[in-house]
């Protein structure tokens, strides 16, 4: 059985023949504004882009009872994941202005 190579292209999905092209991904620190740590980080998820938000649980006392809080440990700062396209589409939420970057 011969097969030429406009037979292979046909018999392969249109996402396998060279459509997808493999992007390197790297971490960025992403700007937020403040308090919408939490909030971003659940939105950037449910996008489907990798993040990662340091948090740590401590113990509030007042006079009539105690209470585990969950408290950012980098104020204003989310870290996320991404290619060169999904970096794009972070800055689309209204709560991310830029990604930190260190100049010299």
């Amino acid at each position: 059985m011969i097969i030429n190579e406009n037979d292979d292209q046909k018999s392969l999905p249109t996402n396998v023949i060279g459509s997808s092209v493999a992007r390197s991904k790297r971490w960025l620190v992403a700007i937020v504004r403040i308090c919408h740590e939490k909030k971003t980080s659940e939105r950037l998820t449910k996008m489907g882009i990798e993040n990662f938000l340091p948090i740590q649980q401590e113990v509030h006392q007042w006079s009539d009872r105690r209470k585990i809080v969950d408290r950012v440990l980098i104020p204003m700062m989310i870290f996320v994941h991404v290619d060169s396209h999904e970096q794009k589409e972070v800055l689309t939420l209204s709560s991310i202005s830029r990604y930190m970057v260190l100049r010299g």
